[in-house]
């Protein structure tokens, strides 16, 4: 019986969410397109599961290019998407699966558009403002948006404003500033980072 079972786990194991991300450790890129071909064959809705398969096999016939320049991080987040899926497989909301669809859309439309295989990276600057006046020392935080749907904490950039600049992986982010001094927080702003190699932005602060 307890073979069976353990048997029964390993079989339903892609089902139920990888512990790749918790644990912080980084699948392979073979692992996390495969995951994320099993959730995506989850999903029934009519309406985003054409535009999941088109993306998705863009990105898997695209893994074996020569310009393709995957990151740990970008991995990761592919490995997230399928974790995602798979664990809200019987509520998959038009909201959740709208962020989902759009954030392997922005991946796939940044390297169409800059002809180079799957994976890149965009230098983002951004500048804190108030007004037309720069205003220094805020932390910047980033976000990818359909990371919210998991609870993943926020990252933030190595230095503080302004400018402050990092390279990050195409995809759709939440950006906002904190005061380290005092603790406030500037309004959150969504942000594409696709089709270019660099990006700049200016963030509003209290």
């Amino acid at each position: 019986m307890r073979a069976m079972l353990m048997v029964a786990l390993i079989a339903f194991a892609p089902l139920l969410g990888a512990p790749w991300s918790a644990a912080g450790q980084t699948p392979s890129l073979d692992t996390a397109l495969s995951a994320l071909q099993q959730a995506v064959a989850l999903v029934t809705d009519r309406r985003y599961r054409p535009r999941l398969d088109t993306a998705f096999l863009w990105l898997d016939r695209r893994r074996t290019a020569p310009d393709t320049a995957v990151s740990d991080e970008y991995i990761r987040s592919l490995q997230r998407i399928a974790d995602l899926l798979a664990r809200r497989r019987f509520n998959l909301t038009a909201a959740l699966l709208d962020d989902v669809t759009r954030e392997l859309e922005t991946k796939v439309d940044h390297c169409r558009t800059l002809g180079i295989g799957m994976g890149g990276s965009v230098r983002l600057t951004v500048n804190t403002r108030r007004g037309a006046a720069v205003v220094p020392n805020w932390q910047v935080l980033y976000l990818l948006k359909f990371d919210e749907w998991l609870k993943t904490p926020p990252r933030t950039f190595p230095r503080v404003s302004s400018p402050t600049d990092f390279d990050v992986e195409p995809g759709r982010y939440w950006i906002w500033a904190r005061d380290p001094a005092t603790g406030r927080i500037g309004e959150r702003v969504l942000v594409q980072v696709e089709k270019k190699t660099e990006i700049a932005v200016d963030l509003p602060v209290p």
